[in-house]
């Protein structure tokens, strides 16, 4: 009778130390951003594409466009065991470059659209783009971070899911206007490529009703360079 009665008191005490345990284990925002080594175990040559989409509501707040984020993985010259990366952005006919970066930490995918991000939303408001980078590293401070599951490539993927709002709480957000209530989500993944699946940045309309500006970004495959023989 006594180890029945006992039974279910030790497997809620096991459930509540898993549970303890997982949140203990989640990454910072930080960390998520900065400190996972995503493309150190890629080889050369190895190619993370991206999916990218913009849209605005009205003409007044910029064009809206799609475009493809290629990240590549190189080999540096002058020594072969240290990689970069960089990234070709094809808008149309259009093409531009982004790097190179050292491949170390990180994705610099999310760098150049966060650079992005602060670029238009000083366009927007005539702000200081210095002043939105501030402010957004500030929010990624305090942007929460909690487990995830999607899919990618036909299977199940657990990963973390980061929120920030950066400039809800902004002293000067009554001067950014709609762009005070600005939200970024972000997927990542230790098992997917480049570690980043998707970012969603919505900035919904003063009522609410719907959004004013939407961007996403998602992981649209990758290539490995083919095993030498």
């Amino acid at each position: 009778m006594r180890i029945a009665f006992l039974r279910p008191v030790i497997v809620l005490a096991v459930a509540v130390a898993a549970a303890t345990s997982a949140l203990a284990a989640l990454p910072t925002a930080s960390e998520l951003f900065f400190d996972k080594p995503y493309l150190a175990l890629l080889q050369p040559g190895t190619r993370i594409s991206y999916a990218y989409k913009h849209t605005t509501a009205d003409a007044k707040l910029g064009e809206s466009f799609d475009e493809t984020l290629d990240l590549t993985i190189s080999a540096v010259p002058e020594d072969p065991a240290k990689r970069v990366s960089d990234i070709d952005i094809r808008r149309g006919d259009n093409k531009t470059e982004a790097g190179p970066f050292p491949v170390m930490t990180g994705n610099p995918v999310v760098l150049v659209l966060l650079e992005r991000e602060a670029k238009e939303i000083a366009a927007l408001t005539k702000g200081s783009p210095f002043y939105i980078r501030n402010r957004m590293r500030d929010g990624l401070a305090g942007g929460t971070v909690e487990e995830a599951r999607f899919d990618y490539d036909g299977r199940s993927v657990t990963g973390w899911k980061l929120v920030m709002t950066p400039f809800a709480n902004d002293p000067n957000k009554v001067q950014l206007l709609e762009i005070a209530q600005r939200r970024y989500e972000f997927l990542f993944s230790d098992e997917v490529p480049g570690g980043l699946y998707a970012v969603n940045v919505t900035t919904p309309k003063a009522d609410g009703s719907a959004n004013m500006i939407e961007t996403r970004l998602t992981l649209a495959g990758s290539n490995a360079p083919a095993a030498a023989k």
